[in-house]
């Protein structure tokens, strides 16, 4: 396993599954407390306070380019209105995502993946979701794989998403970019069973909120893959997920949950 010589951190997604002492602590769309989300102020204030890496999203818009941005559409987290692909990627650049979040960050625009890449050390773990349901759901992972190419981030890029076909396409152009399968209990049968899973042959299963099955959990890593979940399907408790030999969690509450992590390491040392 990979290890930063300085800082300690694990810089490969690659690791064997449940090799951990304690999972990896992932911050959901960045330090989401002190930064409007998905946005570089907050990517970087992950990176600054000790976060093992962080989770971002990704959608396509009108020209067929990448945004990192979460929702389908542009009013909750920027001054937009309507939805992504309505837009093209220098509509959409040249928004305010951060106003809503506080005056300290008014101004601050929309990353590309590119630009995302770019604010962080390139063996920081990244874990990229694919924002898709149909339109472009094969163009979106020939999009992510470009840009994993230009960067070289083969080791510290996970691409994730809840749709099998954009992961099976990512799997046919470039199958060295780890694969994350995101699935919830709540999807409709028979979707919600996985059944899809031989397509995608992930390196990661990635349950949504709500959806962790500890069955489930140690049937992916006797099969060689890992697992993220959630902090709150573990009641943020660090001693279970611990035990449960969980690979990574994550988290909206970042400073919380490393607390807890460095407390509970320094009980074990």
């Amino acid at each position: 396993m990979a290890i930063h010589i300085t800082t300690g951190r694990v810089t490969r997604w690659d690791f064997a599954p449940g090799s951990q002492p304690l999972p990896l602590i992932i911050a959901h769309r960045g330090d989401v407390a002190n930064a409007p989300e998905n946005t570089i102020p907050a990517f970087r204030k992950a990176l600054d306070l000790g976060a093992d890496g962080i989770e971002l999203d990704v959608r396509l818009t009108k020209d067929e380019r990448l945004v990192v941005f979460h929702d389908r559409c542009l009013d909750r987290t920027s001054n937009g209105s309507g939805p992504v692909n309505h837009y093209t990627q220098e509509e959409v650049l040249g928004l305010d995502a951060g106003s809503w979040f506080g005056p300290g960050f008014e101004g601050e625009p929309p990353p590309t993946l590119d630009e995302a890449f770019e604010s962080l050390p390139a063996d920081f773990l990244i874990n990229v979701e694919m924002k898709v349901i149909m339109k472009g759901m094969r163009l979106i992972a020939h999009r992510v794989a470009e840009v994993v190419r230009r960067h070289a981030r083969w080791d510290s890029t996970l691409v994730a998403s809840f749709n099998p076909i954009s992961l099976s396409e990512l799997r046919k152009i470039e199958p060295q970019i780890a694969r994350g399968y995101i699935w919830s209990r709540h999807h409709p049968f028979p979707i919600r069973s996985r059944c899809f899973s031989p397509l995608v042959q992930a390196d990661w299963y990635d349950p949504a909120k709500d959806s962790y099955n500890p069955t489930l959990h140690r049937k992916f890593q006797a099969r060689g893959s890992r697992v993220l979940a959630w902090d709150l399907d573990f009641d943020r408790n660090m001693e279970k997920m611990a035990a449960a030999r969980l690979d990574a969690v994550v988290t909206d509450s970042l400073q919380e949950m490393l607390d807890r992590k460095r407390e509970l390491a320094e009980r074990l040392t």
